[in-house]
């Protein structure tokens, strides 16, 4: 996360500070967000999200997106996936 120029501490992003509010109430796993719950947050499909995460060379797309992978799914810790979002929701209104 990029620092504040005013102070020495990092900023954080918290579910409060987004604008329309986040759809996501109660985490199913506390601090970490699973694919279906970022995708149904963005709108966009289960699939495109993986693909930001493990990359797919055939349409060019690198990953941009941080996950522990759990036996069959991906987990994406809190910071990681509040940022995605928001980059997301900012190259959406562009």
């Amino acid at each position: 996360m990029p620092k504040s120029l005013t102070t020495s501490e990092p900023n954080i992003l918290r579910p409060e500070d987004f604008d329309p509010p986040l759809k996501r109430k109660e985490p199913s796993l506390p601090g970490y967000w699973t694919l279906k719950e970022i995708a149904t947050e963005l709108n966009i499909s289960f699939r495109r999200v993986g693909y930001d995460i493990t990359g797919y060379p055939q349409k060019n797309i690198e990953p941009s997106l941080k996950a522990f992978k759990v036996g069959p799914i991906f987990l994406v810790s809190d910071e990681n996936a509040l940022e995605y979002i928001k980059r997301y929701r900012e190259r959406k209104k562009s």
